[in-house]
């Protein structure tokens, strides 16, 4: 089931209404494993990947965001195979929520209200990325495998930083220097609440619902939706 059709079932039948009535379709040691990685997710921490081009590179950086608990992944303008496998990825990655934008200023227009500060990684930045701040929401920028970012997404960025390096290479790749960056950063927000998650209750609850639809069938999900006596179930689907 897509991001889409769930956010839409959410939104008809409630997040309470939607895991009352998947919860007894949803095995206790899957609950269990749910309720663990809500503890540890993070809102405030984003990744950002401009015009990928390599699938592979793209699917890791989204399973390195999972692993860390990063609960959004932005793609802006993906080229080759990555745009053939925008529905895969949507499909084969069921515990990240993955937005796709045509263009730079789309992703902008999304997100500069919102607050985050955008992080560029740059090869000949002066900051290092251990030094950039984490008391502010944060997306980190990445950019194409052999272009890197382009100029209009670093100059849209209000920090600029780079991921020190001591050998003969030059640079990380792509899904790399995002693991690598978002390792980082994710440790220090987490030292910095004093807690694994900054999610309110009500996002805990929002994502426990879209985990419980992941974790049910979804042609089963939406029939035994539609047929529910849960109270607010019902309620909606009398509406």
């Amino acid at each position: 089931m897509q991001q889409a059709q769930k956010t839409k079932l959410i939104q008809q039948y409630s997040a309470d209404g939607v895991i009352n009535v998947l919860k007894p379709y949803v095995t206790p040691h899957r609950m269990q494993r749910i309720e663990t990685v809500l503890a540890g997710r993070l809102r405030d921490i984003q990744l950002v990947i401009e015009a990928p081009s390599d699938i592979n590179n793209a699917l890791a950086a989204i399973r390195s965001c999972e692993a860390l608990g990063i609960s959004h992944v932005h793609i802006i303008a993906p080229e080759g195979d990555v745009i053939a496998a925008r529905s895969v990825t949507q499909g084969a990655i069921y515990w990240v929520e993955v937005v796709y934008y045509d263009s730079l200023a789309a992703f902008l227009a999304v997100m500069q209200p919102l607050n985050f500060q955008l992080a560029a990684a740059v090869v000949d930045a002066n900051l290092p990325l251990a030094a950039v701040p984490v008391d502010q929401p944060l997306c980190i920028l990445v950019g194409n495998e052999q272009r890197g970012l382009s100029p209009e997404a670093v100059q849209a960025a209000s920090i600029r930083y780079t991921i020190p390096m001591f050998g003969m290479t030059e640079s990380f790749n792509l899904s790399v220097s995002a693991a690598v960056s978002l390792y980082d950063v994710s440790c220090r927000k987490r030292a910095a609440l004093g807690a694994n998650s900054d999610l309110t209750l009500e996002e805990q609850k929002i994502l426990r619902a879209r985990f419980y639809l992941n974790s049910t069938s979804p042609r089963l999900a939406q029939a035994i939706l539609r047929e529910s006596t849960v109270p607010e179930v019902q309620k909606n689907n009398l509406a």
